[in-house]
């Protein structure tokens, strides 16, 4: 396979009988499999369970998809998550039937990779979108375990992760409850630290804590709050913070896969669909928007019977899946990378985050 169309899932890692599969930082700070060519014992497992190469479609999916607005009534999670909550109650569902929820944290390092917990308190630490690419490990290994001892487990990754879990099961299980979310590009772990260590040099401090679209200016306003150690705080909406800007505006630093995803489109290769609900168009004058709107769409019958289940603890309306899909045009495209991507990884590493953004927005101008 060639490299710009590996996702980076890591489900070849976790297949390799031998374990002789390492996932390795390349030179923009993808991971990608390194393979130990001496010890391999050509048992190809690692091709025959790609889903790149062999994509697999695991759930019986709905014959009509259906998609609802909806938030948590609970408003601390609904404030503290990215869109309206829902993952925080699906995972609280799934831990108090004696389940496990796996989804991405951060590291002491601020990085970020997948972990797997059966504590509600973890919940606060899966919860919202991380903005960059998350390090499965040897997650979809642990969740097979877990599945074959007969317990609950929940998986939440972007789509090409939950189909390399897919993947790597072979086989449905009933007790796993798969959600994606609408993905836009997975952006550099480089790219990220970076952005992190130009904030430190300008604040005199290390970060201590990242929280990507706080909503203390409201929902639509993708601010980027970033704690410090000394005390100090700084807030950029998406018009003004670089990493945003590089993200969503000049699009620099997302995987080389991810302007060919092969994992667009409907139906999804998971249960149930995470997003925010852009353009969302409720009659109820009263409902405070700016707190947070979720879009869910509903994948398999496993996904709307666990949905179901939220039904006390949730406000939804059911919605037009088109009308719900015209603002988040990410489902169904790809988007391309930017004309000053090469330019941005030939310097990031000899000029400040912050400066190159500024660089590249003045030559954008001219």
């Amino acid at each position: 396979m060639e490299k710009n169309k590996c996702t980076g899932c890591g489900v070849c890692e976790n297949v390799c009988p031998k374990g002789n599969i390492s996932m390795e930082s390349d030179s923009e700070g993808f991971l990608y499999p390194e393979i130990d060519v001496i010890n391999c014992i050509s048992c190809e497992m690692c091709v025959t369970h790609c889903p790149v190469i062999n994509p697999l479609e695991s759930t019986e999916k709905l014959k009509e998809l259906k998609a609802y607005a909806a938030w948590s009534r609970n408003k601390e999670i609904r404030y503290n998550s990215t869109s309206g909550g829902i993952f925080s109650e699906l995972a609280h569902m799934i831990i108090l039937q004696g389940g496990y929820v796996a989804g991405a944290i951060y590291d002491e390092n601020l990085l970020v990779h997948h972990h797997i917990s059966n504590c509600k308190d973890d919940i606060i630490k899966l919860r919202q979108s991380k903005y960059v690419q998350s390090k499965t490990g040897k997650i979809y290994a642990r969740i097979k375990k877990i599945l074959d001892d007969g317990k609950l487990a929940m998986f939440v990754g972007s789509p090409c992760q939950v189909s390399g879990l897919n993947r790597f099961l072979d086989k449905e299980y009933k007790n796993l409850l798969t959600c994606d979310f609408i993905c836009r590009g997975a952006n550099s772990p480089k790219a990220y630290l970076k952005y992190l260590l130009s904030l430190e040099n300008k604040f005199g401090s290390k970060v201590e804590r990242v929280w990507f679209k706080n909503k203390k200016n409201g929902w639509n306003k993708f601010c980027t709050k970033i704690e410090f150690e000394n005390g100090q705080e700084y807030y950029a909406d998406r018009y003004t913070d670089p990493y945003m800007k590089g993200y969503l505006k000049y699009n620099l630093f997302i995987r080389p896969s991810c302007s060919q995803c092969q994992f667009k489109g409907l139906p999804r290769y998971s249960d149930i669909t995470l997003a925010d609900y852009w353009g969302v168009n409720l009659r109820d004058e009263n409902v405070d928007i700016e707190q947070g709107i979720s879009l869910i769409i509903i994948n398999t019958k496993n996904g709307k019977a666990n949905y179901d289940l939220l039904i006390k603890r949730i406000f939804r309306k059911e919605s037009d899946l088109t009308d719900a899909l015209k603002n988040n045009q990410c489902a169904n495209v790809s988007i391309k990378h930017g004309i000053y991507r090469d330019k941005f990884f030939e310097e990031i590493d000899e000029t400040d985050f912050m400066e190159l953004i500024k660089n590249i927005s003045k030559e954008r101008e001219k």
